[in-house]
């Protein structure tokens, strides 16, 4: 892998960071609306039906394609090549130079190189509108390590609520799914490594594979017998989408037992499966992490993500301002399995590899993972009240009669076993190449006028922090200090005038090296990572 050093790349314009052009907005009053903010993770543009691509099988998005056919389709944003930087300037406005987020933060980074409580964030400045902010799912704007603030640091940016996790990626998928793995396997004993972190089916796997067996769970529900049917083929798999582990008959699983076996360890993070979610309550003044054990963090990912944005937006009083933000974990690396109702539509994938061994395999999960991500923003979406599910199963939405903007963006370009044709897969996410930087952003709710087209010009994702200042009628520089520099331009005016000219001169691309404990550094994952997930 090459190392990275600080670059910037020039994308159209002379170099110069006071590009911020001032014009009348003459949109009349604006009402302040509620405001949706959606990120997918890794999704660059090479994956959008809606902008033109997708490759030669591209990702089914019915929700997306909605939401971009009924807004404004951003067609030249750029991002930062990784996760962290780019999340940073969503809320900030601020370029990596100026902050020193250069690169996705990992564990062995210092305090020095994650958002500061001390910069002025969107939910620092929506307050003074009166918004209530928080966030959902993937964090990765600083902490846990090496912060003061440790699994408090949502609340120390500015976030009123938050529930997700604060680490850059789900962990590596779990292949002692439970562990229950011993060695030496054969067709009489199933054993691991699993490489998608469940048993699969017999039919799957002669060697690793059984159709029968004990599904065990860490709370109140105790254990039942599962075995391959036609709704569930892998029983392994449905005990793992279930939150249990799964015991093959083979190894004992031919009946539940009052107390789980002692191989049985529900203290293994598994990738979408299992991870480490954190809730922050800065009205409660709480921050608690879940245990492993916990239901809500032994869910599929993206479900519990939903679930609890739909449950904070709901729980907001009328006529009460929020920004919720959702920010998805897919489609990060490691590649695994969705729960199969999320896409019906789709073959049974449980016999795929995620072991990343062939491209094929890689861009079909891939396919299913966003695909799942496209029905859970429609239920994020219908649940909140901002579309209806029809008859024959297909939403309908009217931003205009909603409270509610809704942003949708991707934070960087594709990992690179994802990408898609014609995207150059030696320069994705990691580099400061246009597959790596040129990201997906649509944005729709009742500020736009004449939807359903798509603005050319170039955009920065810096400046979502003015366009969230503008839909909250505020002068974000009136709240910022004098002494930092905000390099985010206008955005507003492109969704209230079709015929709006460029207001960004030029672009900057960077990305660098974080400031880290004892000189250490590992890489994020760009083009190979380490078996199933970056360190």
């Amino acid at each position: 892998m090459k190392k990275h050093v600080v670059l910037a790349m020039l994308v159209l314009g002379s170099l110069g960071f006071a590009g911020t052009a001032q014009v009348s907005l003459a949109t009349g009053p604006i009402s302040r609306p509620n405001i949706l903010f959606v990120i997918m993770d890794d999704v660059g543009i090479d994956q959008m039906r809606s902008f033109g691509y997708g490759g030669v099988t591209p990702p089914a998005t019915p929700v997306l394609d909605l939401v971009a056919g009924h807004g404004v389709r951003f067609r030249n944003t750029w991002a930062m090549p990784e996760c962290s930087p780019s999340r940073a300037m969503f809320f900030e406005g601020r370029y990596p130079l100026r902050t020193n987020v250069l690169t996705a933060i990992l564990t062995t980074d210092l305090a020095n190189s994650q958002v500061s409580p001390f910069e002025t964030t969107t939910p620092k400045v929506l307050k003074a509108a009166n918004y209530t902010s928080a966030l959902f799912g993937k964090f990765h704007l600083a902490g846990p390590t090496n912060n003061p603030y440790g699994d408090g640091t949502p609340n120390s940016v500015g976030f009123d609520y938050f529930d997700g996790f604060l680490e850059g990626a789900p962990h590596p998928i779990d292949t002692t799914a439970g562990g229950i793995q011993t060695t030496g396997g054969t067709a009489a004993l199933p054993t691991g490594p699993y490489g998608c972190g469940f048993v699969p089916a017999r039919n799957d796997d002669l060697i690793h594979g059984s159709d029968r067996g004990a599904c065990y769970f860490a709370d109140q529900r105790g254990c039942k017998l599962l075995a391959t049917s036609s709704t569930a083929p892998s029983p392994g798999r449905s005990c793992m989408e279930q939150g249990g582990v799964f015991l093959p008959l083979e190894m004992g699983g031919d009946t539940c037992k009052p107390i789980p076996p002692a191989n049985i360890n529900f203290n293994l993070p598994n990738a979408y499966y299992v991870f480490n979610l954190v809730t922050n309550d800065l009205q409660a003044g709480t921050v608690y992490k879940h245990p492993l054990t916990d239901p809500r963090a032994r869910t599929y990912s993206p479900i519990e993500t939903t679930d609890a944005a739909v449950q904070w937006i709901n729980s907001r009083l009328p006529g009460q301002r929020w920004m919720a933000t959702v920010s998805y974990a897919t489609i990060h690396a490691p590649y695994q399995q969705a729960p199969q109702f999320l896409t019906p539509a789709t073959s049974d994938l449980s016999g795929v590899q995620c072991t990343g061994s062939t491209l094929e395999e890689t861009r079909t999960l891939s396919n299913q993972m966003l695909e799942a991500m496209d029905t859970e923003i429609g239920r994020l979406l219908v649940q909140t009240g901002l579309a209806s599910r029809q008859p024959d199963g297909s939403l309908q939405y009217d931003p205009a009669a909603s409270n509610t903007m809704l942003i949708i963006i991707g934070d960087n370009g594709t990992y690179s076993p994802g990408v898609k044709a014609p995207f150059d897969l030696t320069h994705a996410k990691g580099y400061v190449n246009q597959t790596g930087v040129w990201v997906p952003l649509m944005v729709a709710g009742p500020l736009v006028n004449t939807p359903d087209r798509d603005v050319e010009h170039m955009v920065n994702v810096a400046d979502l922090f003015q366009l969230i200042g503008e839909i909250a009628d505020l002068d974000v520089r009136a709240q910022v200090p004098k002494s930092h520099v905000v390099d985010a331009v206008l955005m507003l005016p492109c969704l209230t005038n079709p015929g709006q000219s460029s207001l960004r001169t030029h672009n900057l691309l960077q990305s660098g090296i974080n400031i880290s404990a004892h000189g250490q550094r590992h890489q994020p994952c760009v083009i190979t990572c380490p078996p199933n997930g970056p360190p």
